[in-house]
């Protein structure tokens, strides 16, 4: 595999994953149900939701913006 496809594959991953994640938590915010309950057990679920929004995807924006204008 070259670097390109490495670049590619990784980018990808990370976007999947920010894509599911995101999904999951405004699931569970929105929806209610033992989801919030088990989410918020320990108080966590806030700070990991502001932590996905606010860094998370930029990141990714980032990385995508600068690897596409390559």
């Amino acid at each position: 595999m070259s670097k390109a496809w490495l670049e590619v594959l990784a980018l990808s991953f990370l976007l999947s994953l920010a894509i599911v994640f995101t999904v999951i938590f405004n699931m569970a915010v929105l929806g209610g149900g033992k989801t919030t309950v088990h989410l918020n057990k320990y108080g966590e679920m806030i700070p990991e939701l502001l932590l996905l929004h606010f860094l998370v995807w930029p990141v990714i924006s980032v990385g995508l913006y600068l690897w596409h204008r390559r």
